[in-house]
């Protein structure tokens, strides 16, 4: 059942992005630190969306720790294959620039299913973690480094069903879902914001096995 208090939480978070599109104007989009500690982190937005849809995000991993960034930005397209090639043209550029040898990746709705492409289709993909929000799937298990991330109440992604998937039963592959959370408010809830940056934070080994129980988010 879909909440008032949802529905006026995801009706803000939309509202929010529409007033933060202007920024892109004065917001700085790239911040490449060859000496920073952690990997280089790339953002890649949804259908219609903006670099800007990340600004919340970006300021909660930067106070952790995380300030080498760019913004993989396309113009209103839906084929998200030539969409990951070109990704990968921009995390080759962000290689060679910082000389990282892998990067992490941040990707909300459509930018999450053109960032899990690449991963895919690219052997050795030179990313380390893999982080979707609201991402659309298919039939096709997880990649192992990916951080699932749905929301309950999404109108457009249905949340995975918890017998038939998808699933990789390897370590790393996570999946969450969030409660009283629709498509927008993923990329402004604060459960969203805490799992994205323990994710990205801890290290390969120490994450548990992954579980066929979908894990919640509050």
């Amino acid at each position: 059942m879909i909440s008032l208090r949802m529905v006026g939480t995801e009706v803000s978070a939309l509202g929010a992005a529409a007033l933060s599109m202007p920024l892109r104007f004065v917001v700085v989009h790239e911040r490449l630190d060859p000496a920073a500690p952690h990997p280089p982190l790339v953002l890649v937005h949804g259908f219609l969306g903006d670099p800007t849809n990340f600004l919340v995000l970006r300021r909660y991993l930067d106070a952790r720790g995380i300030r080498s960034f760019t913004s993989f930005s396309y113009p209103p397209r839906i084929d998200y294959q030539r969409l990951a090639c070109r990704l990968g043209e921009t995390i080759d550029t962000v290689r060679t620039v910082t000389g990282a040898a892998e990067v992490d990746v941040v990707g909300h709705s459509l930018g999450g299913l053109i960032a899990r492409y690449y991963v895919e289709m690219t052997l050795d993909a030179p990313v380390r973690r893999l982080v979707t929000l609201g991402a659309p799937y298919f039939a096709s298990p997880l990649p192992d480094r990916e951080l699932a991330i749905f929301a309950a109440a999404d109108p457009f992604i249905p949340v995975p069903h918890p017998e038939y998937g998808p699933y990789r039963l390897s370590r790393g592959a996570q999946l969450v879902i969030v409660p009283e959370c629709g498509h927008w408010g993923l990329l402004y809830h604060p459960a969203v914001m805490r799992e994205t940056a323990d994710y990205l934070f801890t290290a390969l080994a120490s994450l548990p096995e992954p579980q066929l129980a979908l894990e919640a988010a509050s």
